[in-house]
C-alpha cells in the first residue's frame, strides 16, 4: 500500500536552533525535523473544544515520550516508520496508517520501535465537547486503530497542520471541522488492529500490490484473482471489508487514470491508449471512459488542448 509523499517542511526547526526554546516543555526535543503550530495554548474552561497546537514531528531513533498526565487530549497519526505503543496498561505495534488518541487522565508512552525513523502527525486540544466533535470510537475503547486508505487520512492531517499554520479567525472552526471528518472517517474504516494482522487483511495488502504492479495487464478480476491464488468470491468478500471499491472497481479506476494520461500524448489513437490499457475493444474503452470521466475519450482530449 501506497505511503503518500510529504512536502518539504515550509518551517522547520532543527533540534539545534535556538528557536525551540519558544516551544512548550511538552514537545520532545528528541526529533530531527518538525513543522509546529501553537493556537490558544490556555482555553478557558467553558469552551467546548479548542485545538491547542499540532505538527509534524521526524523523530530521532531513541524518541520516547511518557506521560502519566496531560493538559491536553493528544490524536496522533502515523506517517511512516514504526513504534511500540503503551496506552493504560496495554502495549501495541504501531506501523503506518495507525491513529491514536490519549485523554489528560490516559497513561500513554511512544517508543520509536526499530532501526527505521518514525515520522507521526499530532493535534492537541481541550474542551467540553471534544467527545461529540471527535467521535465515539476513540473514547468508547482507549486503543489504536489502523487506516486502511492512508492517503485520505494523511491529506487530513496535512490540512490541519496548514490551517494551524495559516491561523486567522476562522481556523478553530476549520479544524473543529477537519478533527470531525477525521473521527468520521475512523468510525467508518477504521480497522481493529487484530483485524489487521490477520490472515485476510494481509491476502487484502498482497491483492492491493498485484493490482498496483499489474493492472494494465489484468483484464478481470478473474484474473487478479488467479494472480493472487484466490478464488474471486473470497477477493469481493475481503475488499468489501477492507476497501472502499470493489477489486472491479479499483481496477478500472486504476486503468481509466493511466487512459487519461496518455490522452495528453496526441499522437496516440484512442485505439492505441485502449490497447495500452489493456482493453481489446476500444468502443467499450470508450463506454467506460464516458461512463467515467462523463465525456468520451475524443472529448476529453479536446477539452485539455483548450486549456
Amino acid at each position: 500500500m501506497d505511503i503518500p509523499d510529504l512536502p518539504p517542511l515550509t518551517n522547520p526547526f532543527s533540534m539545534d536552533d535556538d528557536s525551540t526554546q519558544q516551544n512548550p516543555d511538552f514537545i520532545s526535543k528528541q526529533v530531527n525535523e518538525s513543522d509546529y503550530f501553537f493556537l490558544e495554548m490556555n482555553p478557558s474552561a467553558e469552551q467546548p473544544f479548542v485545538v491547542t497546537c499540532g505538527g509534524l514531528e521526524y523523530c530521532n531513533l531513541n524518541y520516547t515520550v511518557e506521560r502519566n498526565k496531560f493538559e491536553y487530549y493528544g490524536l496522533e497519526y502515523i506517517v511512516s516508520g514504526m513504534c511500540q505503543l503503551t496506552l493504560g496498561n496495554k502495549t501495541y505495534q504501531l506501523k503506518a496508517g495507525s491513529i491514536f488518541c490519549y485523554g489528560p487522565r490516559t497513561h500513554h508512552k511512544i517508543e520509536n520501535n526499530g532501526d527505521t525513523q518514525l515520522v507521526k502527525f499530532f493535534v492537541d486540544f481541550k474542551g467540553s465537547a471534544v467527545r461529540k466533535f471527535l467521535g465515539e470510537p476513540f473514547f468508547k475503547n482507549v486503543r489504536p486503530y489502523q487506516m486502511p486508505n492512508l492517503r485520505s487520512m494523511h491529506e487530513l492531517f496535512l490540512q490541519l497542520l496548514e490551517t494551524g499554520k495559516e491561523g486567522g479567525r476562522n481556523a478553530q472552526k476549520i479544524l473543529r471541522l477537519i478533527l470531525t471528518l477525521v473521527g468520521v472517517q475512523v468510525q467508518d474504516k477504521a480497522i481493529d488492529l487484530d483485524e489487521y494482522t490477520s490472515q485476510s487483511y494481509t491476502t487484502f495488502e498482497r491483492c492491493l500490490s498485484v493490482i498496483e504492479q499489474n493492472y494494465l495487464t489484468l483484464a478481470s478480476v478473474a484474473d487478479l484473482a488467479k494472480a493472487c491464488h484466490v478464488s474471486t468470491g473470497y477477493m469481493s468478500r475481503i475488499f468489501k471489508k477492507f476497501a472502499e471499491e470493489s477489486p472491479s472497481e479499483m481496477l478500472m479506476r486504476m486503468k481509466l487514470n493511466r487512459a487519461g494520461e496518455l490522452l495528453l500524448q496526441q499522437h496516440l489513437l484512442i485505439k492505441e491508449v485502449a490497447d495500452r490499457i489493456g482493453y481489446e475493444d476500444p468502443y467499450h474503452f470508450s463506454r467506460l471512459f464516458k461512463q467515467y470521466y462523463g465525456m468520451s475519450p475524443k472529448h476529453f482530449r479536446e477539452s485539455i488542448k483548450r486549456l
